[in-house]
């Protein structure tokens, strides 16, 4: 890919929120023309029966599957999160996979037989959920929330790319122990044939994913899903279940991310206020959420998200990642 200057480009995404029963979840998905969906994640944040907090992540694409991390995630945001499994020769799966089945229904599962017996994997996608099961660890089905599929198309030079984000209610277990509540969902990235999603135009222009869940007194759900990139560059959806969506990019999207900084030269971001379509959202640090990326400079903290002058949720969930910390969005306080 050439060398393209994010900063000064006037990128505008369209972006829409659709239902999950209308996304292809085949290996031949072209939902966006042209490209093809190069690579997948399906991630968690649960909380469990015996009172702690977990991160969840797995990696696939169209030939392998890695990058898995179960973490807990400690309410000290300084203190690092407790590993529970990674991918490797002696944890769980990290190798050549294979999608099977036909119609609406793919199931991945790993190509190296002797692996697969000694870390057995299932991952099925559908319309209507997403069983994900691995060893003793993972044992979760992810139900995908009505309407609730953020699905951003991003046109133009250096390479047009797609993604998509289905946020979804969850249950089963992580680790053994039952999950009381939590929030997650699949993430699909497309690019051109050739290209590495992880080298395309959408990996450019990250900086900040605020992903939120709620449950109200009442039983509904709220959800947001929000990108603060280069150049001004922003996408936003929220949905409360009886509310009128809203759907936001770039100057629509007001943001303000503050972090502490310690004199050993730790940094965490403690707090942020995102307003589009006439509502601002709190959000406040409460867990350390660092996967094994954090070797690469990127940070993930948990945290608690409320609408200001709204309702107080009963349960949520957000999670910020932070890929580069904006100056022009930082505040060191």
């Amino acid at each position: 890919m050439s060398s393209f200057d994010v900063e000064n480009a006037d990128i505008i995404a369209d972006v829409s929120l659709v239902d999950a029963s209308t996304q292809d979840h085949s290996t031949g998905d072209k939902q966006f023309p042209g490209l093809h969906n190069d690579l997948s994640f399906l991630w968690a944040m649960v909380d469990t029966e015996d009172g702690k907090r977990y991160e969840v992540v797995r990696s696939v694409s169209q030939s392998c599957a890695y990058d898995f991390t179960v973490h807990e995630c400690p309410t000290d945001i300084w203190e690092k999160p407790r590993g529970i499994r990674i991918p490797g020769e002696h944890d769980l799966y990290w190798g050549p996979a294979v999608w099977l089945g036909r119609g609406e229904r793919r199931r991945i599962t790993p190509a190296n037989f002797d692996m697969m017996v000694k870390h057995p994997m299932n991952i099925s996608l559908s319309p209507t959920k997403y069983i994900w099961q691995e060893e003793d660890v993972v044992d979760i089905e992810l139900t995908p929330l009505p309407g609730n599929v953020t699905r951003i198309d991003v046109p133009g030079d250096p390479d047009p790319v797609g993604y998509t984000s289905t946020g979804c209610s969850i249950t089963g277990s992580v680790n053994g122990s039952t999950i009381t509540g939590g929030y997650g969902g699949i993430d699909r990235m497309y690019c051109i044939p050739g290209l590495s999603a992880q080298l395309s135009k959408i990996a450019q222009l990250e900086h900040y994913w605020f992903v939120w869940g709620a449950i109200h007194e009442d039983g509904t759900w709220e959800t947001g899903n929000a990108m603060l990139g280069a150049g001004g560059y922003a996408t936003a959806t929220w949905h409360r279940q009886g509310f009128d969506p809203i759907i936001a990019t770039n100057d629509d999207v007001e943001s303000k991310v503050l972090w502490e900084d310690r004199e050993n030269g730790e940094s965490q971001p403690v707090s942020a206020r995102l307003t589009f379509g006439g509502r601002t959202f709190d959000f406040t640090t409460t867990h350390n959420a660092a996967a094994q990326a954090a070797s690469l400079g990127i940070k993930w903290v948990h945290g608690t998200v409320q609408e200001e002058g709204g309702p107080v949720p009963v349960q949520t969930w957000s999670t910020m990642e932070v890929i580069i910390r904006r100056a022009e969005t930082a505040t060191s306080r």
